[in-house]
């Protein structure tokens, strides 16, 4: 190598990127996408039993190829959870208004979102939280976290009212986790086993279901810490410290 034409570290001021390493991270990035795709249409098509193989079929690849991109099965597993999350989160956070909006219909407008993203790959939900394999135990827990996030950014936007009248943030972070664990298993309950199960009770009638008992979780929380928020108010006005009973 001649002098001076060591590459410099990262983090070093004016550092120059490795182009060919630039190229490869686009790449390796470009074909995990592309992989995942592939995954989406395998799992829509055969079912949540879907196997690797089938996947690089899906995508024109050989299994092996697979692992170039993904260090192993959990971590394709995970990205199509990942994925599953990013589709909910850009359909849910721009149609919620917390100025004007209340929190009735925040959730059930995130509900709605939801049950709609459920109903296009019922069986990319039914692989994620029927998971027959380790891996895609771990998938599904990842992508309830992940979910939890959405109903966290819900609530960073309301954050100065909370941290006003609430001590315990992190009761709302239990709150959250709760709520998409639960979403995730009443999911599981409404699909049924396979694509041929028929749905457990009419979507409509789920939705409103889910949003009662949404709001529900929201309302116990918010009890606990003597917070009263008025479901059909907009957030922010509806939010309020309970007045001591004399």
């Amino acid at each position: 190598m001649r002098r001076g034409s060591r590459p410099r570290a990262s983090g070093e001021p004016g550092v120059k990127v490795d182009a060919r390493s630039e190229r490869w991270r686009e790449h390796r990035k470009k074909v995990r996408a592309e992989i995942v795709d592939a995954a989406f249409r395998a799992i829509d098509r055969l079912g949540p039993n879907v196997s690797v193989r089938e996947i690089a079929e899906e995508a024109g690849t050989a299994k092996p190829k697979i692992y170039r991109h993904f260090a192993d099965k959990s971590d394709m597993f995970s990205e199509i959870g990942q994925r599953m999350r990013d589709m909910l989160w850009a359909a849910i956070i721009p149609s919620v208004n917390v100025e004007t909006d209340s929190a009735r219909e925040i959730v059930g407008r995130g509900v709605e979102h939801y049950v709609e993203l459920v109903e296009q790959h019922p069986n990319v939900v039914r692989f994620l939280l029927q998971g027959r394999f380790a891996d895609q135990s771990a998938a599904a827990m990842t992508t309830v976290n992940k979910g939890s996030e959405i109903t966290l950014a819900i609530a960073e936007m309301i954050s100065t009212e909370l941290e006003e009248l609430a001590p315990e943030p992190e009761a709302f972070e239990l709150a959250a986790f709760a709520i998409f664990g639960t979403a995730a298993s009443a999911t599981d309950w409404w699909l049924g086993a396979d694509d041929d199960s028929p749905r457990r009770m009419p979507t409509d009638k789920f939705i409103a279901h889910m949003t009662t008992i949404m709001v529900g979780a929201v309302n116990g929380t918010a009890e606990l810490l003597n917070i009263k928020i008025d479901p059909d108010e907009p957030i922010n006005t509806a939010v309020r410290r309970q007045q001591p009973v004399a």
